[in-house]
C-alpha cells in the first residue's frame, strides 16, 4: 500500500469506504418472522394472579387485541384492572328475557363499556424452541417504556380446520383443583403476567365479525355445542376466616350445556343485546341451587360481557345487586367468520351487602383469565 509521509492515501481510504458500503449493501435483508400460526388478529386474556402471600392480593387482569404485522412488529389494545383499585360494577343492559329468567340489569366492570384503557408497541420473534416471544417496547403514543416487557407463549395452530391458533401460557391448562403451577419470573414473562390465553385468525376485529345473541341461541351451527375451556383465578382456600389463605385454582368453564337445549334454552331479551338462562342444580349452597346466568353485547368491536349470581342470594327479590361474577369477554371468531367462543377475565371486587361499597376485603375477590371455546379449537381438558 503505498503511504504519502506515513498515512494512507485519501483515495485509498475513499476506496475502501466504497467496497465497505457494497459489502453492506449487497448482505441479504434478514427476514421478518412470519405471523403466529398466520393470523394477524388476536384476541387475548392475560393475567398477574399469585398467592397472597407471594403479592399480597395485587393481581391483576388485561383484555384486549393482538395484532400482529408483517414487519415483525406488534400492538395491543385493552382493558386492565387492578385488585388494589377495586373496580366496580356497572349497569350494562336490561336483561328482559321473559319465562323463569328474572328481569334484572346484567352488569359489567367499569370501564368495560368504553374505549380500552391502555396498550403497547413492540415487536415478535420466535425462540429457538419454537415459543413466540412478544416484547413491549412502547406505549400506544410511541413513547418508550422505562423496560422492555416480553412473553413467552406456547403457539399452537391448525386449529379449526387452520382457521384459528391458539397461544397459552406455560401452565394455564391442567388438572382442576389448586395444583397450578406459577410461573416463574421468565418463563412466562419478565414482568409480573403470569398466566395468559389468547385465539387469533384473520378475520376483522370490528363489530361486523361478532355473532349476536339471538344467532348464539338459535343458529344451529352455534347452539347445539357446548364451550368448554380452563379458567386460572386466585380465591380463598376455605371458607373458614381463621385459617384461610388466598390461593390460586384451576376450575372449569362453561359445561356440557348448550345455549338451544330444546328443554331449558338461553332466552334472548327483547331488544336482542343480551340473552338469559336459570341454570338448574349447580353448585350454589343453598336449598335453592339455581344459578343466573346473562350474557350481553357492550360497545364496539368482539366485546361481550357476562355476569352471573346465586339466585338464593337475592334472598326471595328479584335480582342480586352485590357479589355477583362480572366478566368481560371478546368473542373468537376464525378465517371463515364462525364464532368459536370467547376469552374473558373476571374482577370481582368484594362489596358490603349493607352498602353495596368496596370494603378491602381482598381474600373473597376472584380475579381470574379464562376460555370458553367450542370443540374445534379443542381446549386442553382434563379427563
Amino acid at each position: 500500500m503505498r503511504r504519502l509521509g506515513g498515512r494512507t492515501s485519501p483515495a485509498v481510504l475513499a476506496a475502501f469506504a466504497l467496497f465497505a458500503a457494497l459489502l453492506v449493501s449487497a448482505a441479504p435483508a434478514q427476514a421478518a418472522p412470519a405471523r403466529p400460526g398466520g393470523k394477524a388478529n388476536w384476541v387475548v386474556s392475560v393475567g398477574g394472579l399469585n398467592t397472597a402471600a407471594a403479592n399480597n392480593y395485587r393481581n391483576w387482569v388485561r383484555l384486549g387485541y393482538y395484532v400482529f404485522a408483517g414487519d415483525g412488529t406488534v400492538t395491543t389494545t385493552h382493558w386492565n384492572w387492578a385488585q388494589r383499585d377495586q373496580p366496580t360494577r356497572v349497569d350494562a343492559v336490561t336483561a328482559d328475557c321473559g319465562g323463569n329468567v328474572p328481569e334484572c340489569t346484567v352488569r359489567t366492570v367499569d370501564g368495560f363499556a368504553g374505549n380500552p384503557t391502555g396498550g403497547y408497541q413492540g415487536t415478535f420473534r420466535y425462540a429457538d424452541d419454537g415459543r413466540l416471544v412478544v416484547t413491549w417496547t412502547k406505549d400506544t403514543a410511541g413513547k418508550a417504556l422505562t423496560r422492555p416487557l416480553t412473553e413467552y407463549w406456547n403457539l399452537e395452530t391448525g386449529l379449526a380446520s387452520g382457521g384459528a391458533a391458539r397461544i397459552t401460557s406455560p401452565s394455564y391448562y391442567g388438572a382442576y383443583g389448586r395444583d397450578v403451577e406459577i410461573p416463574a419470573t421468565g418463563e412466562f414473562s419478565d414482568y409480573t403476567a403470569t398466566f395468559g390465553v389468547g385465539y387469533g385468525s384473520n378475520a376483522s376485529l370490528g363489530r361486523d365479525s361478532r355473532a349476536t345473541m339471538k344467532q348464539l341461541v338459535t343458529d344451529p351451527r352455534y347452539n347445539a355445542q357446548p364451550y368448554r375451556g380452563a379458567y386460572v383465578t386466585t380465591t380463598a382456600s376455605s371458607a373458614d376466616p381463621d385459617t384461610r389463605v388466598g390461593i390460586v385454582e384451576r376450575q372449569g368453564t362453561g359445561g356440557m350445556w348448550s345455549f338451544g337445549d330444546t328443554a331449558n334454552p338461553w332466552k334472548v331479551c327483547s331488544s336482542g343485546s343480551c340473552m338469559g338462562w336459570l341454570q338448574p342444580n349447580t353448585s350454589c349452597n343453598s336449598v335453592d341451587k339455581d344459578r343466573v346466568r346473562y350474557i350481553a353485547e357492550i360497545g364496539g368491536g368482539r366485546r361481550n360481557t357476562e355476569e352471573y349470581w346465586c339466585q338464593s342470594l337475592a334472598q326471595g327479590k328479584p335480582c342480586y345487586k352485590y357479589n355477583s361474577h362480572p366478566r368481560p369477554m371478546l368473542q373468537v371468531i376464525d378465517d371463515s367468520g364462525r364464532f368459536q367462543g370467547w376469552v374473558g377475565v373476571e374482577a370481582f371486587t368484594h362489596v358490603k351487602t349493607s352498602t353495596g361499597l368496596p370494603d378491602s376485603e381482598w381474600i373473597s375477590g376472584y380475579w381470574g383469565v379464562f376460555d370458553m371455546v367450542s370443540a374445534n379449537l379443542k381446549p386442553k381438558l382434563p379427563a
